[in-house]
Protein backbone atom coordinates (compact mmCIF):
# COMPACT_ATOMS: atom_id res chain seq x y z
CA UNK A 1 0.00 0.00 0.00
CA UNK A 2 1.64 3.24 -1.16
CA UNK A 3 0.43 6.79 -1.05
CA UNK A 4 -0.20 6.95 -4.56
CA UNK A 5 -3.15 4.32 -4.13
CA UNK A 6 -4.21 6.16 -1.42
CA UNK A 7 -4.67 9.33 -3.03
CA UNK A 8 -6.03 8.19 -5.76
CA UNK A 9 -8.62 5.58 -3.94
CA UNK A 10 -9.96 9.20 -1.97
CA UNK A 11 -9.78 11.34 -5.09
CA UNK A 12 -12.18 7.99 -6.85
CA UNK A 13 -14.79 8.37 -3.77
CA UNK A 14 -14.55 12.23 -3.71
CA UNK A 15 -15.54 12.72 -7.49
CA UNK A 16 -17.25 9.03 -7.64
CA UNK A 17 -15.85 8.51 -10.86
CA UNK A 18 -12.62 6.52 -12.17
CA UNK A 19 -12.20 8.73 -14.98
CA UNK A 20 -12.46 12.11 -13.84
CA UNK A 21 -10.47 11.09 -10.62
CA UNK A 22 -7.75 9.59 -12.84
CA UNK A 23 -7.85 13.50 -15.06
CA UNK A 24 -7.75 15.04 -11.55
CA UNK A 25 -4.37 13.17 -10.75
CA UNK A 26 -3.34 13.13 -14.25
CA UNK A 27 -3.37 9.45 -14.58
CA UNK A 28 -4.97 7.01 -17.27
CA UNK A 29 -8.20 5.29 -16.43
CA UNK A 30 -7.01 1.20 -16.44
CA UNK A 31 -3.79 2.68 -14.15
CA UNK A 32 -5.92 4.01 -11.49
CA UNK A 33 -8.24 1.00 -11.72
CA UNK A 34 -4.55 -1.57 -11.48
CA UNK A 35 -4.07 1.06 -8.33
CA UNK A 36 -7.62 0.25 -6.89
CA UNK A 37 -6.89 -3.66 -7.55
CA UNK A 38 -3.67 -3.76 -6.06
CA UNK A 39 -5.28 -1.70 -2.86
CA UNK A 40 -8.41 -4.74 -2.84
CA UNK A 41 -5.60 -7.45 -3.40
CA UNK A 42 -3.40 -6.38 -0.68
CA UNK A 43 -6.53 -6.15 1.69
CA UNK A 44 -8.20 -8.91 0.33
CA UNK A 45 -11.25 -6.39 0.92
CA UNK A 46 -13.44 -5.19 -1.86
CA UNK A 47 -13.17 -1.36 -1.37
CA UNK A 48 -16.04 -0.38 -3.84
CA UNK A 49 -18.98 -1.43 -5.54
CA UNK A 50 -19.49 -0.56 -9.03
CA UNK A 51 -22.44 -0.09 -11.37
CA UNK A 52 -23.83 1.92 -14.12
CA UNK A 53 -24.91 5.17 -11.93
CA UNK A 54 -22.87 5.55 -9.28
CA UNK A 55 -19.52 4.23 -7.11
CA UNK A 56 -20.70 3.29 -3.69
CA UNK A 57 -18.31 2.26 -0.62
CA UNK A 58 -18.10 -1.49 1.14
CA UNK A 59 -17.73 -1.47 4.94
CA UNK A 60 -14.36 -1.73 4.28
CA UNK A 61 -13.97 0.91 2.06
CA UNK A 62 -15.87 3.28 4.42
CA UNK A 63 -12.97 2.15 6.77
CA UNK A 64 -10.16 2.96 4.41
CA UNK A 65 -11.42 5.63 3.42
CA UNK A 66 -11.52 7.73 7.10
CA UNK A 67 -8.16 6.43 7.71
CA UNK A 68 -6.95 7.26 4.12
CA UNK A 69 -7.83 10.88 4.77
CA UNK A 70 -6.44 11.13 8.22
CA UNK A 71 -3.10 9.84 6.71
CA UNK A 72 -3.04 12.56 3.60
CA UNK A 73 -3.75 15.80 5.69
CA UNK A 74 -1.53 15.12 8.18
CA UNK A 75 1.11 14.23 5.52
CA UNK A 76 0.11 17.58 3.61
CA UNK A 77 0.25 19.24 7.35
CA UNK A 78 3.59 18.21 7.48
CA UNK A 79 4.81 19.58 4.24
CA UNK A 80 3.45 22.55 5.16
CA UNK A 81 4.93 22.90 8.26
CA UNK A 82 8.36 21.66 6.51
CA UNK A 83 8.13 24.81 3.82
CA UNK A 84 7.11 27.47 6.51
CA UNK A 85 10.69 26.63 8.24
CA UNK A 86 12.42 27.45 5.21
CA UNK A 87 9.78 30.30 4.33
CA UNK A 88 8.27 29.38 1.15
CA UNK A 89 4.91 28.90 0.82
CA UNK A 90 4.77 25.43 -0.34
CA UNK A 91 1.87 22.56 -0.01
CA UNK A 92 -1.78 21.81 -1.05
CA UNK A 93 -4.66 24.51 -0.54
CA UNK A 94 -7.96 22.50 -1.23
CA UNK A 95 -10.44 25.25 -1.29
CA UNK A 96 -14.74 24.32 -1.89
CA UNK A 97 -17.33 26.78 -2.86
CA UNK A 98 -20.03 27.00 -5.64
CA UNK A 99 -20.29 27.44 -9.42
CA UNK A 100 -21.12 30.89 -9.18
CA UNK A 101 -18.00 31.89 -7.22
CA UNK A 102 -15.82 29.82 -9.18
CA UNK A 103 -16.86 31.27 -12.56
CA UNK A 104 -17.18 35.32 -11.35
CA UNK A 105 -16.13 35.92 -8.44
CA UNK A 106 -12.79 33.84 -7.41
CA UNK A 107 -10.83 33.69 -11.08
CA UNK A 108 -8.67 36.51 -10.52
CA UNK A 109 -8.24 36.34 -6.95
CA UNK A 110 -6.38 32.54 -7.71
CA UNK A 111 -4.71 33.86 -10.72
CA UNK A 112 -3.15 36.21 -8.28
CA UNK A 113 -2.00 33.24 -5.78
CA UNK A 114 -0.84 31.34 -8.04
CA UNK A 115 1.36 34.75 -9.06
CA UNK A 116 2.10 35.49 -5.78
CA UNK A 117 2.76 31.91 -4.73
CA UNK A 118 3.62 29.12 -7.22
CA UNK A 119 4.82 26.70 -5.48
CA UNK A 120 1.39 26.01 -3.49
CA UNK A 121 -0.77 23.56 -5.60
CA UNK A 122 -4.61 24.57 -6.13
CA UNK A 123 -7.79 22.14 -6.12
CA UNK A 124 -11.08 23.81 -6.36
CA UNK A 125 -14.13 21.42 -5.59
CA UNK A 126 -17.20 23.53 -6.67
CA UNK A 127 -20.36 22.10 -4.87
CA UNK A 128 -23.63 23.70 -3.96
CA UNK A 129 -23.43 25.62 -0.80
CA UNK A 130 -24.92 23.16 1.25
CA UNK A 131 -22.38 20.49 -0.28
CA UNK A 132 -19.69 22.98 0.82
CA UNK A 133 -20.40 22.42 4.29
CA UNK A 134 -20.28 18.80 4.26
CA UNK A 135 -17.02 19.17 2.42
CA UNK A 136 -15.66 21.04 5.37
CA UNK A 137 -17.20 18.99 7.90
CA UNK A 138 -15.58 15.81 5.80
CA UNK A 139 -11.94 17.42 5.90
CA UNK A 140 -12.11 17.57 2.22
CA UNK A 141 -10.87 20.93 1.90
CA UNK A 142 -8.87 23.72 3.82
CA UNK A 143 -12.24 25.80 4.09
CA UNK A 144 -15.43 27.23 1.68
CA UNK A 145 -17.03 30.16 0.52
CA UNK A 146 -20.50 29.87 0.82
CA UNK A 147 -23.87 31.56 1.14
CA UNK A 148 -24.44 32.10 5.05
CA UNK A 149 -25.76 31.63 7.52
CA UNK A 150 -24.60 28.04 8.18
CA UNK A 151 -25.70 26.14 11.31
CA UNK A 152 -23.53 23.29 12.85
CA UNK A 153 -21.83 22.95 16.07
CA UNK A 154 -18.61 22.05 14.38
CA UNK A 155 -18.52 24.44 11.53
CA UNK A 156 -17.03 28.62 12.23
CA UNK A 157 -18.38 31.25 9.55
CA UNK A 158 -16.95 34.66 8.83
CA UNK A 159 -19.18 37.50 6.69
CA UNK A 160 -16.64 38.38 3.89
CA UNK A 161 -18.86 40.06 1.29
CA UNK A 162 -23.03 40.65 -0.42
CA UNK A 163 -24.13 39.67 -3.49
CA UNK A 164 -27.30 40.88 -4.97
CA UNK A 165 -29.76 38.85 -7.35
CA UNK A 166 -31.58 40.51 -10.10
CA UNK A 167 -34.24 39.68 -12.11
CA UNK A 168 -33.14 38.70 -15.87
CA UNK A 169 -35.42 38.79 -18.98
CA UNK A 170 -34.80 39.18 -22.96
CA UNK A 171 -34.78 42.92 -23.83
CA UNK A 172 -37.96 42.79 -25.64
CA UNK A 173 -39.96 41.33 -22.73
CA UNK A 174 -43.11 43.12 -21.35
CA UNK A 175 -40.58 43.78 -18.10
CA UNK A 176 -37.76 44.62 -20.49
CA UNK A 177 -38.14 48.38 -19.91
CA UNK A 178 -38.41 47.80 -16.35
CA UNK A 179 -35.81 49.12 -13.67
CA UNK A 180 -37.34 47.98 -10.94
CA UNK A 181 -40.20 45.40 -9.46
CA UNK A 182 -42.05 43.60 -6.78
CA UNK A 183 -42.20 40.73 -6.34
CA UNK A 184 -46.11 40.15 -6.38
CA UNK A 185 -45.64 40.90 -10.28
CA UNK A 186 -43.05 38.50 -11.04
CA UNK A 187 -45.40 35.73 -9.37
CA UNK A 188 -47.21 36.35 -12.81
CA UNK A 189 -44.80 35.54 -15.25
CA UNK A 190 -43.04 31.72 -15.66
CA UNK A 191 -39.33 31.14 -14.24
CA UNK A 192 -36.13 29.12 -15.31
CA UNK A 193 -34.80 27.59 -11.91
CA UNK A 194 -32.03 25.59 -10.32
CA UNK A 195 -32.92 22.61 -9.00
CA UNK A 196 -33.87 21.99 -5.60
CA UNK A 197 -30.86 21.56 -3.40
CA UNK A 198 -29.19 24.52 -3.91
CA UNK A 199 -29.16 27.21 -1.83
CA UNK A 200 -30.04 29.58 -4.68
CA UNK A 201 -33.49 27.73 -4.87
CA UNK A 202 -34.23 27.27 -1.72
CA UNK A 203 -33.84 31.20 -0.81
CA UNK A 204 -36.36 31.89 -4.08
CA UNK A 205 -38.58 29.67 -2.58
CA UNK A 206 -38.44 31.28 0.31
CA UNK A 207 -38.67 34.30 -0.48
CA UNK A 208 -42.51 33.77 -2.29
CA UNK A 209 -43.59 31.76 0.12
CA UNK A 210 -43.21 34.24 2.82
CA UNK A 211 -45.12 36.29 0.68
CA UNK A 212 -47.82 34.17 0.22
CA UNK A 213 -47.27 33.92 -3.70
CA UNK A 214 -46.74 30.86 -5.93
CA UNK A 215 -43.92 30.65 -7.80
CA UNK A 216 -44.45 29.58 -11.61
CA UNK A 217 -42.15 26.86 -12.61
CA UNK A 218 -41.65 26.59 -16.37
CA UNK A 219 -38.31 24.70 -16.46
CA UNK A 220 -36.31 23.31 -13.71
CA UNK A 221 -31.94 23.36 -14.89
CA UNK A 222 -28.96 22.71 -13.51
CA UNK A 223 -26.68 25.48 -13.64
CA UNK A 224 -26.24 29.56 -14.48
CA UNK A 225 -25.36 29.82 -17.27
CA UNK A 226 -27.89 27.30 -18.78
CA UNK A 227 -30.37 29.47 -17.36
CA UNK A 228 -28.36 31.94 -19.10
CA UNK A 229 -28.62 31.03 -22.28
CA UNK A 230 -32.32 29.92 -22.42
CA UNK A 231 -33.32 33.31 -21.12
CA UNK A 232 -31.38 35.32 -24.03
CA UNK A 233 -33.90 32.98 -26.03
CA UNK A 234 -36.88 34.01 -24.46
CA UNK A 235 -37.81 30.66 -22.64
CA UNK A 236 -38.43 32.12 -19.28
CA UNK A 237 -37.29 34.82 -16.54
CA UNK A 238 -35.01 34.32 -14.12
CA UNK A 239 -33.56 35.64 -10.82
CA UNK A 240 -29.59 35.09 -10.52
CA UNK A 241 -26.65 36.91 -9.04
CA UNK A 242 -25.99 40.08 -10.66
CA UNK A 243 -22.18 39.60 -10.75
CA UNK A 244 -22.69 36.87 -13.27
CA UNK A 245 -24.76 38.43 -16.32
CA UNK A 246 -22.43 41.76 -15.93
CA UNK A 247 -21.20 40.48 -19.36
CA UNK A 248 -24.95 40.23 -21.03
CA UNK A 249 -26.22 42.89 -19.55
CA UNK A 250 -23.55 45.29 -21.30
CA UNK A 251 -24.11 42.87 -24.19
CA UNK A 252 -27.56 43.89 -24.68
CA UNK A 253 -28.48 40.16 -24.60
CA UNK A 254 -30.29 40.48 -21.39
CA UNK A 255 -31.86 43.02 -19.24
CA UNK A 256 -31.83 43.34 -15.47
CA UNK A 257 -33.49 44.43 -13.16
CA UNK A 258 -33.69 45.23 -9.23
CA UNK A 259 -36.43 43.53 -7.38
CA UNK A 260 -38.05 45.04 -4.45
CA UNK A 261 -37.58 43.53 -1.05
CA UNK A 262 -35.00 40.85 -2.20
CA UNK A 263 -32.79 40.92 0.63
CA UNK A 264 -28.40 41.05 -0.55
CA UNK A 265 -27.03 37.42 0.29
CA UNK A 266 -24.04 37.24 2.30
CA UNK A 267 -21.31 35.10 1.17
CA UNK A 268 -18.40 34.05 3.90
CA UNK A 269 -15.79 31.65 4.88
CA UNK A 270 -16.87 28.21 6.57
CA UNK A 271 -13.94 26.65 8.85
CA UNK A 272 -14.20 23.35 10.91
CA UNK A 273 -14.20 24.11 14.59
CA UNK A 274 -10.88 22.29 15.36
CA UNK A 275 -8.82 22.76 12.39
CA UNK A 276 -6.06 24.94 12.30
CA UNK A 277 -5.15 27.22 9.30
CA UNK A 278 -2.19 26.10 7.61
CA UNK A 279 0.20 28.97 5.97
CA UNK A 280 -1.26 28.84 2.33
CA UNK A 281 -5.29 29.02 4.06
CA UNK A 282 -3.48 32.22 5.78
CA UNK A 283 -2.16 33.65 2.63
CA UNK A 284 -5.16 33.26 0.66
CA UNK A 285 -7.41 34.46 3.03
CA UNK A 286 -5.21 37.70 2.99
CA UNK A 287 -5.39 38.19 -0.92
CA UNK A 288 -9.14 37.69 -1.07
CA UNK A 289 -9.59 40.31 2.08
CA UNK A 290 -7.59 42.65 0.01
CA UNK A 291 -9.56 42.07 -3.15
CA UNK A 292 -12.94 42.54 -0.83
CA UNK A 293 -11.14 45.88 0.85
CA UNK A 294 -10.36 46.91 -2.91
CA UNK A 295 -13.93 46.89 -4.20
CA UNK A 296 -12.60 44.46 -6.73
CA UNK A 297 -15.40 41.46 -5.28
Amino acid sequence: MDLYQLRSFCEIVREQSFTRAADKLFLTQPAISLQIKALENELDAVLLERNRRQLRLTPAGEILFAHAKAVLSRLEKARDDIAALKQVLRGRLAIGTSDTNCTYVLPNVLAEFRARYPAVELAIRNRMSPEVSNLVLNDEVEFGLATLPVKHRDLVSESLFERRDVLICPPDHALGKRRRIGLKQLAEYPFLVLERGSTSRQLLDEVFQRQGLALQVEMTLGGIEIIKRYVEIGLGIALVPEVAVEAEVAAGKVRAIQVNGLAKRRIGLIEHRQRRRSPATEAFLALLREFVAAGKI
